[in-house]
């Protein structure tokens, strides 16, 4: 004789199915999630702090507005975080470097660095910055001198606040030389008048950890392709970074001040950009450095600080170094040739 169930069984056995359904469904998303990670992001993956850190400045909660209108906003003081899985932290005065004091030591060659996220670094540690790689590496060339690199950069910045923050901020440090970073996407981000006008606001931040990378992946690809920079340069586009090239070299140079113009690029396909960006500092100062050539035939996934994201990792920050310090060790007062 078979045993019959009632009603409110049968509903209690179907909803039993479902939850464990629901379960497995959600074990089946972690695990999915979780594997992706791994794959993106390494060890990091497991860390919640770490993982926490995968956004934009934007939404970082590591920004504030400028006193100076003109530089809008700026990194927090006394930061000691991480930022795209790197450790990020800022000293008593809000920069991405250790405690700096306005007057230069004796016997010290100091450069001031100006520039935007491939310098502040994001997403790698500072002392694999290609400006910490450098002073190391030009302490080795002129012995007897030790060289210091202020960092003055922060990820976002456009030409017209690297302009304000080398006049407002950087010739204070009492720099021998003026580093000034341009990067192929500089001519995109020129910002209308009501940028460097409004009240800076900073939005909230997000947290990351609590996202699925896999649902945005697959958001990215059914999405359209991301536009590459167009190349060559709109000629109003070069023209309003030319014209703060012009002023910066004419801000450094009214305080006795030769200035750099050090071109960070990796991708071979905005080569023609970044010639055009080293020929406009070309008219501007003798001191010009463009990385291209050195990435040449390179795998740029082997230099990007993590799968779906290309700012440069610490190897390419180290050829970074490679390639600027025979032209800058020369553009120090007094440099080695």
């Amino acid at each position: 004789m078979h045993a019959t169930h009632s009603a409110p069984e049968r509903r209690a056995s179907a909803g039993a199915r479902a939850l464990v359904a629901v379960v497995l469904a959600v074990a089946v998303a972690l695990a999915v999630e979780q594997t992706y990670r791994v794959f993106v992001f390494g060890s990091a993956a497991w860390s919640y702090a770490r993982m926490n850190s995968v956004h934009d400045l934007w939404v970082s909660g590591l920004i504030r507005a400028a006193a100076n209108p003109e530089i809008v906003f700026e990194l927090k003081p006394g930061l000691d975080t991480y930022f795209k899985l790197a450790p990020l932290a800022t000293n008593a005065q809000g920069l991405r470097d250790g405690e700096r004091a306005l007057r230069k030591a004796p016997g010290v060659a100091r450069a001031a660095m100006v520039g935007s996220s491939f310098s502040m670094p994001a997403g790698v540690a500072l002392e694999d910055a290609w400006h910490q790689v450098a002073a190391r590496m030009l302490d080795a060339r002129r012995p007897g001198v030790r060289h210091e690199v202020v960092n003055f950069a922060v990820g976002g910045y456009n030409a017209r606040q690297n302009l304000a923050v080398l006049a407002d901020r950087a010739l204070a440090y009492e720099p021998d030389l003026v580093l000034f970073e341009l990067t192929t996407h500089l001519p995109f981000m020129t910002q209308p008048d009501a940028f460097h006008r409004r009240a800076f606001v900073a939005a909230p931040r997000t947290h990351p950890f609590w996202q699925s990378f896999v649902v945005e992946r697959i958001r990215a690809q059914l999405g359209p392709a991301p536009a590459a920079d167009p190349s060559p340069y709109p000629p109003e586009a070069l023209a309003a970074v030319e014209a703060a090239i012009g002023r910066a070299a004419a801000v450094a140079g009214g305080r006795g001040v030769p200035i750099c113009f050090v071109v960070l690029n990796m991708d071979q396909r905005l080569r023609g950009n970044a010639h055009a960006l080293a020929q406009a500092a070309a008219r501007h100062s003798p001191c010009v450095v463009d990385t291209t050539a050195a990435f040449a035939g390179a795998d740029l996934a082997d230099y990007a600080i993590y799968r779906i994201d290309q700012h440069p990792n610490a190897r390419a920050n180290r050829v970074f170094a490679e390639v600027v310090v025979p032209v800058i060790a020369r553009a120090f007062p007094g440099g080695a040739s």
